[in-house]
């Protein structure tokens, strides 16, 4: 073999020895090579490009009459509580976007070490400017990221989405509804005792006949109403009887007692834990 041969078998030896060299270090995706490192730079970058932590509660307030769903009729109130879990003061903003409605201007508040507020009905209406009897939408709570806070809180490894690696603060929303006609309140009652004198109609239980009982039905302040009737009106609808029978229906009043009722109330509640998510 010549001696120019030679030379360039090993020049080819050589650059084969480097390029396997180098594509062991460097791992192979998709054919190209790609650094080792650039996981953890793009986490980095992740990290640094979070600007603020979002928390995005619903809220439903006022009063629905309609059946047109998908809530059906009654009062809903919405409260939002805030809770600073750092033991360090905290700056956040809120606003709040009703439905099909522009978002408000932010409103903003420092939260010191373990302090609350919350957000209620009446809050979002001063805000919203509303008027309406039923608005419902979302608050948008912000809590700006300062240098150095996501670092302290979660070793530098929070990256943009929901994490709870990220919850600064502590935030939930209760609804309340209630599903009567007008609020719970206090009422007027007539507390009426009586004796069954004679049934004809046989509906009313034999035991009941001739003892003494009672009664609670509605009463209105100066209304003139007479108890015989009230008792034969519960009578009739508890057992069914006929205006015939109703009228055959022989009681006598023993004694006719005011009370003060309250209205039962129809009520529901419900709680909602809200996930932070991180924004750049």
């Amino acid at each position: 073999m010549s001696r120019q041969k030679v030379v360039a078998v090993v020049s080819l030896a050589a650059a084969a020895a480097i390029l396997a060299v180098v594509f062991s270090v460097l791992p192979m995706q998709g054919g190209m090579t790609i650094a080792t490192n650039s996981s953890a730079s793009q986490q980095d970058k992740s990290t640094q490009q979070i600007r603020n932590i979002i928390y995005n509660a619903k809220f439903e307030c006022g009063t629905i009459s309609g059946n047109e769903g998908p809530l059906r009729p009654g009062h809903y109130d919405t409260d939002i509580g805030i809770l600073n879990k750092q033991d360090f003061p905290v700056k956040i903003q809120w606003s709040a976007t009703a439905n099909d409605g522009m978002n408000t201007n932010s409103i903003l508040k420092s939260l010191q070490p373990q302090g609350v507020t919350d957000i209620v009905c009446k809050d979002l209406r001063q805000v919203l400017g509303n008027d309406r009897s039923f608005v419902e939408g979302f608050v948008i709570i912000n809590v700006p990221v300062e240098p150095g806070l996501l670092g302290s809180l979660s070793n530098g490894s929070a990256v943009l989405g929901r994490s709870e690696d990220i919850n600064i603060l502590e935030v939930q929303a209760f609804y309340t509804a209630n599903a009567l006609d007008e609020l719970p309140h206090n009422t007027l009652v007539d507390k009426i005792t009586f004796t069954i004198v004679n049934d004809t109609s046989g509906k009313i239980p034999v035991e009941m006949i001739g003892k003494v009982l009672d009664t609670t039905v509605p009463s209105t302040m100066n209304e003139i109403s007479e108890p015989e009737s009230k008792v034969k009106g519960a009578l009739a609808k508890k057992y069914g009887l006929s205006e015939q029978e109703l009228a055959d229906l022989q009681i006598e009043i023993q004694n006719v007692g005011i009370g003060v009722g309250t209205m039962i109330d129809d009520h529901a509640i419900s709680m909602s834990k809200i996930i932070p998510q991180a924004s750049g």
